[in-house]
């Protein structure tokens, strides 16, 4: 409970009474406080776990693929990077 000296403090600019535990908008809200730049462009948001995830799903389709185009070839010795490009260039363009 608050005694009548503190809500006397706690008075806005306005004249109406608040409770010390309510904060003013400026005081919730600082980034609107930081002017309409702020407003309008969301901050950038990134997930470097989120993308190294998809990265490494992206790395096994390609390998799975890859290795199916090679065993479709005979199994040939070498030339490994023919069979990878193909199967990286098909998952990218979704054929």
């Amino acid at each position: 409970m608050i005694s009548e000296q503190e809500a006397v403090e706690n008075q806005t600019a306005a004249g109406t009474r608040r409770h010390p535990a309510e904060k003013q908008q400026s005081e919730q809200y600082p980034v609107a406080q930081e002017g309409a730049k702020a407003a309008q462009s969301p901050p950038e948001v990134t997930n470097p776990d989120l993308e190294s995830l998809l990265a490494a799903l992206e790395h096994e389709r390609i390998s799975g693929l890859a290795y199916f185009y090679w065993e479709q070839r005979g199994c040939p010795v070498g030339s490994p990077d023919e069979d990878w490009f193909r199967a990286q260039r098909d998952i990218r363009e979704g054929t």
